[in-house]
Parts: C-alpha cells; structure tokens; sequence
C-alpha cells in the first residue's frame, strides 16, 4: 500500500495540473488562525488554479464557521455533509449531516487534506471514466497498474470506498447501488472511478468488454 505520508502534494499537483499558475498569496488574518496543515492547503490552493476538491467545496478561511463545537472547512456539493476539525483538537476531522453529531475520521488532518486532494483531482480530471455496475471479477485487471492508498476512509459517499493510484493513474472502488432497490448495495458489483493523466492511460480497460464505461473527455464538459 501507499503510506499517505509518502504523497508530496507539491509533486503530486505538478504531475496532474502542471507547474503552478501563481505564486502564494499572502494568508489572510482568518487563515493564518487555522490550523497548519489547512493553512498550507489554502496556500497550495492560491498557487494552482485547478486546485479543487471535486463534488465538494473546501470553504474560504473566512466562511469557516463552528458546527456543534467543531469548526466547519469543507461541505458536499449540496451541503448535507460537511467535515470539520476539532475546536480542542485541531489535528483531528468529524464528518456528518450539518447540524447532527459529527463522527471523527479515521485521519489526520494532513491525511484528510490529502485525501480530499487525491479525491477531487480524480473527479475533476481531463481524462476519466465510470463503471457504476462493475463485475468485482473485473476489479484485479483494471487495478493491477495501481497501489492502494492506505487511507483511513469516510462515510462519505457511502462507507467502504478505496482509493488507488500510480504516477499516470487514479482510481476509487466503492459499492455499487442496486438498480432495483436505490436504497442497497448491488452484491458482487462495485462502483470504480478512474481518471487517467492522458487518454492512452486509459486504453488499457477496453481490454475487458464485460465493463460499460462512460467516459469523460474535455470536449465533454459544458
């Protein structure tokens, strides 16, 4: 597995965004108050552009505010999820429905960071694909170029998904829903996004025609 201390965020974004499009901007007085491993995000943030956490919204420092004695940093795209670091332990991250009780990550902060980052690079990607009902006789072949990433995990989408990456490859493995009952998981079928750091990263998966992809070019958005 890849120890999530092994990423180097600044190599990783280089590697999948290029060369940073700015400098750092100089923090605000609300970010400098945060917590380090979140202000040095923020800073990663301001150098690249496309910099992003996918179908969730990382807050600016001065929208951050304190949700059931935790302060809030990031939200789903809709907002009935949210995460947030510890007011007496900052090193530590909750998750859950805004305004409930917030369960803790199994995660450091640094580690969440990092994951959010792997996560929203992933999703946000030039090059990429989706399998929502993949044979889980199918997952060996189309994960073998990668390693898994030993991340403790959220409840978010749903309990149990994995991550997985090599240096031109991203990947995440979850259960996939039941087409006749939305509310279940499919058994012996997994849900797998992969995003690829150029197209021919990908053409390896049209060896198995068993796998319905939809795939996702830049011509494809918007």
């Amino acid at each position: 597995m890849i120890n999530p201390s092994d990423i180097d965020l600044v190599a990783f974004l280089t590697r999948w965004h290029g060369a940073p499009q700015s400098d750092a901007q100089p923090m605000t007085d609300e970010a400098l108050r945060l917590p380090q491993p979140l202000r040095e995000w923020y800073g990663l943030a301001s150098r690249w552009t496309k910099l992003t956490c996918g179908e969730n919204r990382m807050v600016t420092p001065s929208e951050i505010h304190m949700d059931q004695g935790k302060f809030v940093f990031m939200k789903d795209a809709t907002g009935d999820w949210v995460w947030a670091f510890g007011a007496d332990d900052p090193d530590a991250v909750f998750e859950g429905i805004p305004g409930g009780e917030l369960d803790r990550v199994p995660e450091s902060l640094a580690e969440f960071l990092k994951h959010a980052t792997v996560i929203g690079t992933l999703m946000a990607a030039d090059f990429r694909r989706l399998g929502d009902q993949v044979p889980n006789e199918a997952l060996p072949s189309i994960l073998a170029p990668m390693q898994e990433i030993s991340f403790g995990g959220w409840k978010w989408p749903d309990p149990g998904y994995r991550t997985f990456m090599s240096d031109n490859l991203i990947a995440s493995v979850g259960p996939a829903v039941d087409p006749a009952s939305p509310w279940l998981n499919r058994s012996g079928y997994s849900a797998v996004r992969i995003a690829g750091i150029d197209l021919e990263s990908l053409e390896y998966l049209d060896a198995d025609t068993t796998v319905q992809w939809i795939q996702h070019l830049p011509d494809d958005e918007g």
